[in-house]
């Protein structure tokens, strides 16, 4: 598959919802499922998964991630798959990474996929080698596998354009409208410090910021509340959980008045 090709099939299906089922493209996009996992540095990404013949993996933002309580969901289809193949490996063998995170998922279309730490797995028919990672920040929600997770990431619904902040598990932060946004020079000021409040938004907190490539760590940083604990806070902007988000994917606090995701491409 010629780069012109790749490019134009990529803006055609990256950043959209295709529900019909589909194979990957026959002529070679995939570049053959090699049965092992293991990890491999990249000196701009960090230590990230590959199979076993060095080919990077990646995960789709508009997917759903699994969790204790719901499979995995791939939102990847018909025009997607010959750019994106996907991974499927049956009782693939785990180098270097622990074989429980390995799982495994039935498409919408009956065939199989191979997940890690809950996220589907896919190539990209860009990748011309080993060692390749062009797929890396495709359309803002196509990014390597990192290993150890991501502490940040982001995910985006299958039927809107933009993304939004999430733990490496894909579960949805938050900011109040309420709170006082942090400066260069001065911290956030959280107005959510009634009980009630903070059992419904919980604080979120990560020391180890380690994000996707499209994401700058420097934006996140970590400040002292009033009550002496440490919060995360994003752009100056303090991040919280819902309590009424109970899997990955969940975004049931937009309904809450000054409660909202973050867009990370927004001013």
């Amino acid at each position: 598959m010629t780069p012109l090709v790749v490019l134009a099939l990529t803006a055609a299906c990256g950043g959209t919802n295709d529900t019909g089922s589909g194979t990957p493209d026959p002529s070679g996009a995939n570049p053959g499922q090699p049965s092992t996992l293991m990890l491999t540095t990249d000196a701009r990404l960090g230590s990230h998964l590959v199979d076993g013949s060095g080919r990077s993996l990646y995960y789709f933002a508009k997917d759903i991630p699994a969790s204790g309580t719901q499979a995995a969901v791939s939102n990847c289809n018909a025009g997607c798959l010959p750019i994106w193949p996907i991974f499927d490996a049956d009782g693939a063998v785990a180098q270097g990474i622990n074989a429980a995170d390995v799982g495994q998922i039935t498409r919408s279309d009956g065939s199989k996929q191979t997940t890690y730490k809950g996220f589907p797995l896919y190539y990209y028919a860009g990748d011309a080698a080993a060692g390749d990672t062009q797929g890396e920040g495709v359309n803002g929600i196509w990014y390597v596998v990192h290993d150890p997770t991501y502490s940040i990431a982001q995910l985006s619904k299958a039927n809107e354009a933009a993304t939004y902040l999430t733990d490496g598990a894909g579960r949805a932060l938050y900011s109040f409208a309420r709170d006082t946004v942090g400066t260069r020079t001065t911290s956030p000021v959280t107005a959510c410090t009634s009980g009630p409040c903070m059992t419904s938004w919980p604080t979120f907190l990560t020391d180890q910021v380690t994000v996707p490539s499209d994401l700058v760590a420097a934006d996140f940083t970590v400040y002292t509340r009033a009550d002496g604990t440490r919060q995360s806070a994003y752009k100056g902007h303090p991040l919280y959980y819902y309590a009424g988000d109970t899997a990955p994917g969940q975004t049931n606090g937009r309904g809450v008045p000054g409660w909202q995701t973050i867009d990370p491409t927004a001013p």
